[in-house]
């Protein structure tokens, strides 16, 4: 068994007054009478609404998803079934949706926050996401890959052609969102699996990825999760720091 390591860290970035982000991660062990495993859980969360607002959506989404997950993956196994992570992680984004949807319903403006959440285990990740938030995988000054697609106006202008990468980077529709959590009863998830060697999984929200191109956050990651997440920040803060900033980064230990 390789273990995993796990780090997540927010700041609120150098012009915001309040972080209206969130982030959790979990390691669960399992043992059998042949194998032992590791899960590493991770959520990031970027709360909508103003002030406290978006805080309670983000916290309320990331408490409930960590929960939500844990919970039935001791279900499955609790029953000696085959694990069905696309089930697990759909059910808990549910859950999330339905605790934030309660508390927006009690508010005169509605309340939401995206989610990208992931389960690693056995070499495996396996990937949920509601609204802008990103899962990225990559190779220390190598490569770096998207495994999430943005659920905004701005990626269905890109997916229909109506403008360019190099548009999208700055257009004024960038922040509108088509799906996140909280603003309808029932919402949609998109799934992801993916393979993962000696590479690095980063879950972000849009404070970092829209502070740094693909280029900075390949060359800033390194083997040390820690010493990633902090550098990260820190060249977002340096390029503006516009918003909230939090990133979740998951490795196996070698």
């Amino acid at each position: 068994m390789i273990p995993i390591t796990l780090y997540t860290k927010t700041d609120v970035g150098k012009e915001r007054i309040s972080n209206e982000d969130s982030v959790a991660s979990l390691i669960m062990n399992s043992q059998s009478s042949r194998t032992e495993l590791n899960y590493g859980i991770l959520v990031v969360a970027d709360g909508m609404g103003g002030l406290k607002k978006g805080e309670i959506a983000s916290e309320v989404a990331t408490k409930k998803f960590i929960e939500s997950v844990t919970e039935n993956i001791f279900h499955y196994k609790a029953d000696n079934g085959k694990i069905k992570f696309e089930e697990i992680l759909t059910k808990a984004v549910e859950a999330a949706n339905k605790e934030v949807w309660a508390i927006s319903e009690n508010h005169t403006e509605k309340i939401g926050t995206t989610l990208v959440g992931a389960i690693i285990i056995d070499k495996h990740i396996y990937v949920i996401n509601v609204g802008d938030s990103r899962a990225y995988l990559i190779k220390p000054n190598k490569s770096i890959f998207q495994i999430t697609k943005d659920h905004s106006m701005v990626q269905e202008m890109l997916d229909n052609k109506v403008i360019t990468e190099e548009q999208a980077k700055n257009h004024p529709r960038r922040n509108i969102l088509t799906k996140a959590l909280g603003l309808t009863e029932s919402v949609t998830p998109d799934f992801f699996e993916q393979d993962m060697g000696d590479e690095t999984l980063m879950l972000c929200s849009d404070g970092l990825y829209g502070m740094l191109n693909d280029k900075e956050i390949t060359k800033t990651v390194n083997g040390n999760i820690y010493k990633t997440a902090d550098d990260l920040i820190s060249l977002a803060n340096k390029h503006g720091g516009i918003d909230n900033i939090s990133v979740a980064i998951a490795r196996y230990s070698t």
